[in-house]
């Protein structure tokens, strides 16, 4: 538990991070949402050797108080787990890497991707239809990934490969860690876990986050076919959107025929 004193919140907490003994290696996984990026950091959270934040903490989103005060108690946490790798899931904070960086000095990201038109889709479900809000971020998400793969300290995770092969997938990541790969992290759903900020499933969102944290490796690609507007889909196949789809490898001959559907 954090001790507030009024009025020094963020310069009590800016010593705690400073003081405070910091894991080998920090790990934040960062890119576009909808892309996988809590299915990962479930994944990871299984290694016994991984300390990964079982929420979204938006530290670096945050004000400079509000981001002191959540990095003091992440990085306690993390010292209390005596784990000396932790992890970090909040997509979003792909546009602070800098900002991370010169906080957490050796920080590195796994930076994650997905069809953009997937992407896309599922974001404009839960932006309740503005499918052009959903494609406007995909497009700035995108952007930003693309520069944090130029600089470095980072590994690109496409959702589409790890759907292919669960095993190498991860391997591969384990390898960019410093941990060992223990296959038995893919049976993460046999343990389940309440992730998020709530202590108890209450809520019907809440309830849905735990289903899907919980459940084993399902495959969701292609579900833009059926989800996706047809106008909205057209716009992935030239300018901008496709000069990104190209840069992450999803090619314009990976339009699937009509009678395939991959979500069985």
């Amino acid at each position: 538990m954090l001790i507030k004193i009024s009025g020094g919140d963020e310069i009590v907490n800016r010593g705690v991070v400073r003081l405070l003994p910091k894991p080998k290696v920090s790990i934040f996984i960062c890119g576009c949402g909808h892309t996988g990026s809590t299915l990962l950091a479930r994944i990871l959270a299984a290694h016994p050797e991984i300390f990964a934040i079982r929420r979204e903490t938006s530290a670096f989103v945050s004000g400079n108080g509000a981001r002191w005060t959540k990095l003091s108690l992440v990085l306690l946490q993390a010292a209390i787990s005596r784990r000396s790798i932790w992890v970090e899931k909040t997509p979003n904070h792909i546009h602070y890497t800098r900002q991370i960086i010169e906080t957490i000095p050796g920080a590195r990201f796994i930076v994650v991707t997905r069809d953009g038109r997937d992407i896309v889709a599922s974001l404009g479900q839960r932006y309740e239809g503005d499918f052009d809000k959903a494609f406007q971020r995909w497009i700035a998400d995108s952007r930003a990934s693309m520069l944090r793969i130029e600089k470095g300290e980072s590994i690109l995770w496409r959702y589409e490969d790890f759907i292919e092969s669960p095993a190498l997938s991860i391997e591969r990541l384990c390898r960019f860690i410093g941990v060992a790969f223990d296959p038995g992290i893919l049976n993460y759903h046999q343990q389940p876990v309440v992730w998020g900020r709530e202590k108890a499933v209450r809520t019907p969102h809440s309830a849905r986050r735990h289903a899907q944290v919980n459940q084993p490796i399902t495959d969701y690609r292609g579900g833009w076919r059926s989800r996706l507007p047809t106008e909205v889909a057209s716009r992935f196949d030239a300018g901008e959107a496709r000069e990104i789809m190209d840069y992450f490898g999803y090619s314009q001959a990976e339009h699937l025929p009509e009678d395939i559907d991959l979500q069985t």
